[in-house]
């Protein structure tokens, strides 16, 4: 059994097979043509929050961000009153540190507790989640980590962020979105539809450190990077894939 993002960055041929059209030139496509536009509260655009010098631990950071925003949406409360209260925040902390050390195993990365420093960056990054909220109507339910019945050799998982029916992954890096991305999603895609739902119908990529936000319509985008199949084929060939008794690896686990 292996995990979607393994998955998603592995088995290439079956990848160019399956969606021969996402291409790295695709990919700049959607870097630029597929962006809406984030605004903070003071309807400014979103820049990048700079890495300061010497912030190592931009994994946990990330996560504690993350987990942050979840909490803030459970209790009803906003981002900034959820970091008003130190339980919380401890909680998300917590939380943070769990998840890391599960899937790194690095005791020593999460022995110490966030810095102020760190902590501080978490928390803009955190106050992003307000403007990606913002950009879908009041009305849409905010869902965090939907889970995802596993499939063949492919595990059960979760996926971020659902907002109505749009499924969001947050990448919180400094770099741009990549095709593996998509490929994450769009697994995520095929083992919702094995269940014999459909219930998303966009897909996005949002990245709180590069302030973007990437989004989708689901059958356009996979009729377009499959050369033209509709995305209930696509979905069943992944899931196909996955379920064979022989599977050709290319990449060692």
């Amino acid at each position: 059994m292996i995990s979607e993002r393994s998955f998603s960055r592995a088995f290439h041929s079956f990848w160019s097979e399956l969606l021969p059209l996402l291409t790295p030139q695709f990919v700049s496509l959607f870097n630029e043509a597929y962006q809406k536009i984030l605004c903070d509260r003071s309807r400014r655009e979103l820049v990048p929050i700079l890495v300061k010098p010497g912030t190592k631990r931009l994994d946990i950071i990330a996560e504690f961000a993350f987990r942050l925003a979840q909490l803030a949406n459970q209790n009803g409360l906003s981002i900034q009153d959820a970091w008003c209260q130190a339980p919380i925040v401890a909680d998300a902390q917590k939380l943070a540190f769990q998840l890391i050390q599960r899937y790194d195993g690095n005791q020593a990365i999460v022995s110490a507790p966030l810095s102020e420093m760190e902590m501080a960056d978490g928390f803009l990054l955190c106050s992003r989640y307000d403007a990606l909220f913002a950009a879908f109507p009041e009305s849409e339910n905010i869902e965090f980590c939907p889970k995802f019945s596993g499939s063949g050799f492919l595990n059960s998982c979760e996926g971020d962020i659902g907002i109505g029916t749009a499924l969001i992954e947050v990448k919180t890096t400094t770099r741009r979105a990549s095709g593996s991305n998509i490929k994450q999603l769009i697994s995520y895609l095929a083992l919702d539809a094995n269940t014999g739902r459909r219930k998303w119908s966009h897909i996005g990529l949002f990245n709180p450190r590069r302030g973007t936000f990437h989004y989708a319509e689901i059958d356009p985008l996979i009729l377009r990077l499959s050369g033209g199949k509709p995305s209930s084929d696509v979905l069943a060939e992944l899931i196909k894939f996955v379920e064979a008794n022989e599977t050709r690896i290319d990449h060692t686990f």
